[in-house]
């Protein structure tokens, strides 16, 4: 398990949403002790793993429960989950979290300068150790994944874009062995030329451009700078995963596969895990009644 840091003063980030463009930013500072990760509504701050949430757009998007909303926080949550950051509060002002560099980087190179490890133990929130296997799918486009038991978070991903420059990428993860700053922060959001003009027609995609995202086309990738690793695009599904699963408000033991998958099954697969969560704390409460 990656060990866990204490961030140690407010960090501020300002930019363009990705997909609304509108000017946003967020704020970040130390939480308390034992208090977990916490989210700014209108006027309190709510416990992450109480929002709902749906992957079914291009990126995730919180539900709070006082009825505000916040899209694409998966950057940044893949952030504070890969540093080991397990309390704080986040404060955002406008529709989404800023989009930045498309990646984690901006985001990483901050809170590490602003936090220090927990040395005295941790006292970060329990790990959810998975006690059976869960497997969630979309069977019209192929796309499963699967989470095991593990002693330790391993992940996995396979992606396939027939036709493009893409084709088929593998990529693993498995903290705190891959240090995520160097091996997955970098790894940028990316569309398909055939869909670029359609997500604009949707209203999507208004702040993306070539110094925060990769466009591939059927031969060949356009990407400030090249490519930063030659499976680039698989470190970005794994970067996404990462930040999807920090809804969970906690650590997770599992060794998760995925294959074809996306935003829509990472939030279906937190959403079971929730449940077995929930199932297993009651089934205690219940013995001890």
């Amino acid at each position: 398990m990656t060990p866990y840091r204490r961030l140690e003063r407010e960090v501020l980030f300002t930019g363009r949403g990705l997909h609304t463009g509108e000017e946003c930013r967020v704020v970040l500072t130390p939480g308390m002790e034992g208090e977990g990760v916490l989210l700014r509504g209108r006027e309190t701050f709510y416990p992450v793993e109480d929002s709902a949430f749906s992957g079914t757009g291009r990126g995730t998007e919180l539900f709070l429960p006082d009825g505000t909303s916040l899209k694409t926080p998966e950057h940044l949550f893949a952030t504070l989950a890969g540093l080991g950051v397990w309390s704080v509060r986040i404060a955002a002002e406008g529709p989404e979290i800023p989009a930045l560099d498309g990646c984690s980087v901006a985001f990483a190179k901050v809170i590490e300068a602003n936090s220090t490890p927990a040395d005295d133990g941790g006292k970060g929130p329990e790990p959810m150790a998975l006690p059976f296997p869960l497997i969630v799918e979309n069977r019209d486009r192929g796309a499963v994944l699967a989470a095991f038991p593990s002693d330790e978070l391993f992940l996995s991903y396979v992606i396939t874009y027939e036709g493009t420059a893409i084709g088929t990428q593998a990529s693993d993860f498995r903290p705190p062995a891959d240090d995520f700053l160097p091996l997955l922060a970098p790894a940028r959001t990316f569309a398909l030329e055939s869909e670029v003009q359609a997500l604009l027609d949707r209203g999507l995609a208004k702040g993306g451009s070539m110094e925060n995202a990769i466009v591939a086309g059927k031969n060949a990738v356009a990407a400030a700078g090249g490519l930063r690793f030659p499976d680039e695009f698989a470190r970005h599904k794994i970067l996404d995963l990462l930040g999807d699963l920090y809804l969970l408000g906690r650590p997770l033991r599992a060794r998760i596969f995925a294959l074809r998958a996306g935003h829509d099954l990472h939030c279906r697969l937190v959403e079971r895990l929730h449940s077995v969560r929930s199932r297993k704390f009651n089934t205690k409460e219940n013995e001890h009644a």
